[in-house]
């Protein structure tokens, strides 16, 4: 899901963190170089850049790992008698 970033004046940028499930939790939690950065899930925010690349990073990650997780089932599934 590609969205349009739009960069303030004090060189930030906006990122959208989905929302989760119902049980998990409500903030969006990023450290980088030691700084915390809390975002709240289903709401667009204005970071620094490498905040930005660090939570898609992030969202990419978590896509691979549900797909390979989603394949060894499949694949456990075929080998049950």
């Amino acid at each position: 899901m590609e969205q349009k970033t739009e960069k303030k004046a004090d060189g930030r940028v906006e990122v959208f963190i989905p929302r989760g499930a119902a049980n998990e939790e409500t903030n969006f939690i990023i450290g980088i170089n030691g700084k915390k950065y809390i975002l709240p899930r289903g709401k667009t925010s204005l970071v620094p850049p490498e905040v930005k690349a660090e939570c898609e990073r992030s969202q990419k990650a978590q896509a691979a790992l549900d797909a390979r997780i989603e394949y060894m089932l499949e694949q456990a599934a075929k080998t049950r008698p």
